[in-house]
């Protein structure tokens, strides 16, 4: 019977892609990341190829006595403990091309590997370079790229072998490497490779995994939320602005007086004139004295 505390060390996890390995879904624990699932397995050896693994079913699941959040803290755990490797593009692809050292004086060289001084694209893989891609779920890993990089930076899963790490860019879009991956996948990597349809972006604030579509759209919630808010203050300030103090009502009311005392002042006299006017209207008019002619005699 198998016993979680002695085995517990050995617990780690494999990605696969959820579509294409429904079968061997059905009956074990998983936690699905959109068209990803993380399994668990329990390393039983090494070879020359990498780590033996056997599946944790969903029976094993039960004889150790565990639930399935307690496996993902445990593979979690481990992974942390195990070394990765975050190598350059251009490293992977010395080591893989010029084992014996990159040849001197070969004008080709350089043409068949990438500058050495421009954007650098980054391969995660685990110390075998074998179902590497479960180093995505290596806490410790992740937040050390991002610290290395500088911040958020783009995962793209290759394989369930390695993802490809990319230094975040602002021209990057989230349709255009999703058509890039999807044609690969349909192209060069194999059905039981492959690993997502999708790119993705490590928040290194929320130490979270986010599928990038997915991410432009939380920035752009974000940026609404930040907008409104900027609005309502402006109009909280407005109002806070016509509001008025006691010495400014004392003012107004002061204005308002004299204002009214003025009106008051100006109807009277408008008043007075009137009627003095209608008044001399109606006084009598003295009559015009008649010349008189004088005989002389």
């Amino acid at each position: 019977m198998l016993n979680f505390d002695e085995i517990k060390e050995d617990i780690s996890l494999r990605l696969m892609n959820t579509e294409n390995n429904q079968d061997k879904l059905q009956n074990r624990p998983h936690e699905q990341m959109e068209d990803i699932s993380a399994a668990f397995v329990i390393v039983v050896g090494e070879t020359k190829e990498g780590l033996a693994t056997a599946p944790i079913t969903n029976e094993i699941m039960d004889e150790l006595g565990v639930d399935q959040a307690t496996l993902m803290e445990t593979a979690k755990a481990n992974l942390s403990e195990q070394n990765y490797s975050f190598k350059s593009m251009r490293d992977v692809l010395v080591d893989m091309m010029f084992p014996d050292g990159i040849p001197e004086n070969n004008p080709m060289v350089e043409m068949m590997l990438p500058p050495e001084d421009g954007p650098q694209m980054y391969v995660l893989s685990n110390e075998h370079n074998l179902n590497g891609a479960a180093e995505i779920m290596n806490q410790k890993a992740m937040d050390e790229i991002a610290e290395k990089l500088g911040g958020d930076f783009v995962v793209l899963p290759s394989s369930v072998h390695e993802t490809i790490i990319l230094p975040i860019d602002d021209n990057m879009e989230s349709g255009t490497l999703d058509s890039m991956i999807q044609e690969i996948n349909g192209g060069v990597v194999s059905p039981e490779d492959k690993l997502s349809d999708h790119a993705f972006i490590y928040d290194s604030e929320a130490h979270e995994l986010v599928r990038m579509d997915k991410m432009e759209e939380r920035n752009q919630e974000k940026e609404a939320t930040v907008e409104n808010a900027d609005k309502s203050q402006e109009s909280k300030s407005a109002e806070k602005a016509d509001v008025k103090t006691p010495e400014k009502k004392a003012e107004s009311k002061s204005a308002e007086k004299a204002e009214k005392q003025q009106k008051s002042l100006t109807d009277r006299i408008s008043n007075k004139k009137e009627k003095i006017a209608q008044k001399e209207a109606s006084r009598p008019q003295p009559q015009k004295s008649r010349n008189k002619n004088v005989a002389l005699g």
